[in-house]
């Protein structure tokens, strides 16, 4: 008795599936709670990003206020609209000192009505018009508070080169940005027209906070958030509160991906970023000038790692989770091990002794279950097969001497049609010989009407020949005599013969035989051969309507010809295609008997072809007519 490998046991895949059961609902629920924890902390995060990005630009917004509320202060003094009408210059320098002094911007403007400077806090140079633009937008205006970039051209009297000027530290994916971004700065900016007592224009106030390199609102963004702030001229980092190597990342670049995406296109930028050494979830926001035009970004991130860390921890608890069920499944299953194998095992005793034909022995399977409704029908199926084999044993015996004696009966017929269809040939061929000389008038004159019954014998016998040669071919098939003598023949050459022999035939009804057959030497019986294209193209010809065609081609494929005989006949039924090859089976037995056969020709063909180790098949479509394959081998050597 064959030992089944534990891994094949009942009991050991049971195991299996328990474990497998426990797993499934284990595992989705693993997935659904991590999906649910991913999609609640992705939002969280950007609920986190965009909080601070409100802050920030709170922050920006708040400053900003506070110094257009300082230019509407500095605006508004009697002392500033006395000084500027009077020109007094030195009273107005002392003002804008002062007004930097009380509120800290870096520095402080007054402009005549021309735009040009009159008084700056932060040195003695008057008179140029470095704000030209800035001070434009004033002129018919009530002011405006902004964000603008200063170049350094517009600075170059503030005395603010410490402040403004940045070392660019660029990297491999980064932008290359030019000398004039460097020496730029990014400022909060407010301008203010001041008018005397009847409307007329004197000129303009203007007060300015450079943030290169101010950290008071990054610093205070970070004080509410706890996240990274950076603000970019451009794409360059001017102000933030993220330290590297023991200082501020200031001067670094942005990547090229975000620069893209927000100063070129102007979007909101959300994604994940290595920020100095970690990975931040970040946005970024384009920042705009007084003219709409993107002049810098706004950044602020939050390390990654907290959220990875809360993944971790729910990975981790669906793991114990998973493990404690896993042991539970274990332990379950093998209770319920226990109580199946034992009447299986029962079960399988009882289907060795059935195999090995103790049919009288009986299975005890002691329970109220389906394995003991299996047990009774199992011991009534042995009483069965008991009986059963009783019969089958007397019946076997009978079978067996009714087959031998069918098989003698099948010898004898053989046999008796080998004799009798030798024997007929020699008296056939004398009548087919004493017919013929009566016929071509050697005997003697004959009239028409004698002609044409003779004819009509003439044709009976020839076709009575036929079915005796196909009948001695088929007995030798059966009795193993058929005998091949192969040679190197050429087909189209064989080809050409058969369809030389047959064109009489075609011609009676108006046919054309075609050919298309490659110059190809095979090894085969050129009779044999000869034999089975006669009958297919004989064949074709006889259920082929008149004025028709039959083509007869053969392309070599390999190491075999491929030959095909097509007409255009009334093809034969699907029914049927399996069996015209069959002895004595005919499609249609009256149509066929009109245009005469026998149903052996296509018999005696497969046999030629199938001992050239070949094969034949037909395709066919009623009313479209019929196509016979022959696939031969050049050689016939193993």
């Amino acid at each position: 008795m064959n030992t089944i490998p534990p891994i094949k046991r009942l009991g050991t895949k049971l195991i299996i599936y328990s474990i497998i059961t426990a797993l499934i609902p284990i595992v989705m629920l693993g997935a659904v709670s991590t999906d649910t924890i991913n999609t609640e902390m992705t939002k969280q995060a950007q609920e986190k990003i965009n909080d601070d990005l409100n802050t920030a630009e709170s922050v920006v917004n708040l400053k900003l206020d506070k110094i257009s509320s300082l230019n509407k202060y500095i605006i508004s003094n009697d002392n500033t609209i006395t000084s500027l009408k009077n020109n007094n210059t030195v009273e107005l320098k002392t003002l804008a000192i002062s007004y930097k002094n009380t509120s800290a911007p870096d520095f402080v403007v007054f402009f005549d009505g021309q735009g040009n400077v009159v008084a700056r806090s932060n040195s003695d140079v008057t008179g140029d018009n470095s704000y030209e633009d800035l001070f434009k937008k004033v002129v018919n205006s009530t002011g405006y508070t902004s964000i603008e970039v200063l170049d350094k051209d517009s600075i170059k009297y503030e005395n603010v080169a410490e402040l403004v000027n940045i070392d660019i530290k660029g990297t491999e994916d980064s932008i290359d940005y030019s000398d004039s971004v460097q020496d730029s700065a990014m400022a909060l900016v407010s301008i203010e027209p001041i008018y005397d007592k009847n409307g007329k224009l004197l000129g303009a106030a203007m007060a300015a906070d450079i943030l290169n390199k101010d950290y008071s609102i990054v610093d205070t963004v970070k004080d509410a958030s706890k996240d990274a702030t950076t603000i970019f001229l451009d794409g360059v980092r001017i102000s933030t509160n993220v330290q590297d190597n023991g200082g501020r990342a200031i001067g670094t670049l942005v990547s090229e991906e975000v620069y893209n995406h927000v100063v070129l296109d102007g979007k909101t930028y959300y994604g994940r970023a290595f920020v100095v050494n970690e990975w931040y979830l970040t946005a970024y926001e384009p920042i705009y000038d007084s003219d709409n035009k993107i002049i810098g970004m706004l950044f602020v991130g939050t390390p990654e790692s907290k959220f990875l860390a809360l993944q971790a921890n729910v990975r981790n608890q669906t793991f114990v989770v998973g493990l404690i069920g896993l042991l539970i499944a274990l332990i379950v299953s093998y209770l319920i091990n226990r109580g199946i194998i034992k009447p299986l095992e029962q079960l399988k005793q009882g289907a060795e002794w059935v195999s090995n034909g103790r049919y009288d022995q009986k299975v005890i399977v002691d329970s109220d279950d389906e394995f003991g409704e299996l047990a009774k029908a199992f011991n009534k199926m042995a009483t069965q097969i008991n009986i059963s084999d009783e019969k089958l044993k007397k019946h076997a015996e009978e079978l067996k001497t009714s087959y031998n004696e069918l098989k003698e009966l099948d010898k004898l017929k053989s046999e008796l049609i080998a004799i009798v269809s030798h024997e007929l040939r020699t008296p056939l061929t004398s009548i087919k010989g004493y017919v013929e000389l009566v016929l071509d008038g050697t005997m003697g004159t004959i009239n028409d009407s004698q002609k044409k019954c003779l004819q009509v014998a003439d044709d009976n016998i020839v076709r009575l020949r036929r079915l005796i040669e196909s009948m001695l071919d088929l007995s030798k098939i059966e009795r193993g005599e058929l005998e091949m003598y192969r040679e190197k023949v050429n087909l189209k050459a064989i080809v050409c013969d058969v369809i030389e022999y047959l064109k009489p035939l075609a011609t009676e009804k108006n046919i054309k035989l075609n050919k298309e057959v490659e110059d190809i030497a095979i090894e085969a019986d050129k009779d044999r051969i000869t034999q089975v294209l006669t009958n297919l193209i004989e064949n074709a010809i006889k259920f082929s309507p008149a004025n028709e065609s039959i083509l007869v081609s053969g392309v070599l494929e390999e190491e075999h010809i491929h030959l095909k005989v097509t007409d255009r006949g009334a093809g034969i039924p699907k029914k049927d295609m399996e069996k015209i090859f069959n002895r004595f089976y005919q499609v249609d037995s009256s149509t066929k008997r009109k245009k005469g056969g026998s149903g052996l020709g296509l018999a005696v063909c497969k046999s030629i072809v199938e001992a050239h180790k070949g094969s034949i098949w037909v395709e066919s479509e009623l009313g479209k007519g019929s196509t016979f394959h022959i696939i031969l081998p050049i050689s016939t050597k193993d």
